[in-house]
């Protein structure tokens, strides 16, 4: 039996952007939120007394590590070493090897993969050799080809464990770094495959298991929900995984409908009964609402007055171990059926909207950027973002349509 954390996407040193306008003391908070949940996983591994902690790559935000973060992880993992417990480190597109660090020397339980060629490490336990770990990590931030046709397929009674970096096909919203199709890595007729790269949770495979574990820390309004790691045991042919959340703070995204409200009070005190639901996790929340519905207040919530003022009303002067801070309430409702009607058949707001829904040369126009190391960070767009300009694109042509009547 072996028993193991398995984690990824760690972005030590994330800078945040675009979140300094958040209070000081919560953008602080934030700004230490990865250091804050990789520690709770080091202690997580301690305490459950697993043989090993998998990282599955991007440890750091960027190829240039900060030496506070390297010391950090050094300390880390010197920790896992006093209770004898191993590590084994990919690095992926975010942190690859032909970066800028300082040459720290690493405690004996670390392993890294090299950048080479697939590469296996073996795991002793009690002497004997119980496990293999197959893995690579990124030479440069281009690793776009598929890699997993060099990974050995198991041949042994050893438990066989593969790490892999990369984009699972059929997955957007992701840079395609070390594509793979899952047909292939099951081939391998591995125990349990650990991913990185993606940045939540999804299990493509249940047997064996081929898991993202996700990113530990959510680092804006894309990345919802409880983030962490998974301790994963597997005995003979038995395999059991629980996943368990060690983010500091978590980004929620709620949907508000006040197509049935009357008055602008009313949408405060709704804003005001789901904020409630939120407190009762005890858990630091940073809250997006949306406003959502066809609604006579339509034309009263385009107010930006009004939203900016409800937001400060609605956030919390307090950031201890639980709060909810709005970030911020997007307004996404639509006029009532007869006016939205009315605005919609008009041949100019036709014309206009076919030209929203075809976003061809959009796309073209940012390719280029997608692989370049800085830009990327900032036109990495899912598909659930480019649903939201667009519908925010749609509701500002019809607010200056109903301006121009």
């Amino acid at each position: 039996m072996i028993k193991f954390l398995h984690c990824a996407d760690l972005h030590l040193d994330s800078p945040f952007k675009g979140l300094s306008s958040l209070p000081e003391g919560l953008f602080q908070r934030l700004s230490n939120s990865t250091f804050v949940s990789f520690k709770r996983l080091i202690d997580l591994a301690i305490t459950e007394e697993v043989d090993f902690v998998v990282i599955a790559g991007d440890l750091y935000d960027s190829g240039n590590r900060s030496l506070k973060a390297q010391s950090f992880l050094k300390n880390c993992f010197m920790k896992l070493n006093s209770h004898n417990i191993n590590v084994y480190v990919v690095h992926g597109n975010h942190d690859p090897l032909d970066g800028q660090w300082v040459d720290l020397e690493w405690p004996s339980n670390v392993h890294f993969f090299n950048g080479n060629h697939i590469q296996t490490l073996h795991f002793e336990k009690q002497g004997r050799v119980v496990a293999a770990l197959h893995g690579f990590s990124y030479e440069t931030a281009a690793v776009t080809d598929d890699r997993t046709l060099y990974y050995p397929e198991k041949r042994d009674d050893l438990y066989h464990i593969g790490i892999l970096h990369g984009q699972a096909d059929g997955y957007s919203g992701h840079g395609r770094y070390a594509p793979f199709l899952l047909t292939e890595l099951l081939k391998k007729g591995y125990d349990y495959w650990a991913l990185g790269h993606i940045h939540k949770r999804i299990d493509l495979n249940l047997e064996p298991i081929v898991r993202y574990s996700g990113n530990i820390q959510g680092r804006h309004s894309g990345e919802l929900g409880e983030k962490g790691g998974y301790i994963v045991t597997l005995n003979h042919d038995e395999v059991e995984s629980h996943f368990h959340s060690t983010s500091e703070l978590e980004w929620q995204e709620c949907r508000i409908d006040v197509s049935e409200v009357d008055s602008l009070q009313e949408v405060i005190n709704l804003c005001e009964t789901k904020i409630s639901t939120y407190q009762q996790r005890n858990k630091g929340i940073l809250l997006i609402i949306k406003l959502m519905g066809q609604t006579p207040l339509y034309h009263e919530l385009l107010d930006g007055v009004f939203i900016e003022d409800l937001e400060e009303i609605l956030r919390e002067e307090v950031y201890d171990s639980s709060f909810v801070h709005v970030v911020t309430i997007k307004n996404v409702t639509t006029p009532s059926i007869q006016e939205e009607q009315s605005m919609k058949q008009s041949a100019f707001f036709q014309d206009l909207l076919s030209v929203l829904e075809d976003d061809t040369e959009l796309q073209l126009a940012i390719s280029e950027l997608s692989t370049h190391r800085t830009a990327r960070k900032y036109i990495d767009l899912n598909e659930q973002d480019w649903e939201d300009i667009k519908q925010q694109a749609e509701q500002l042509l019809l607010s200056e349509l109903h301006k121009s009547r």
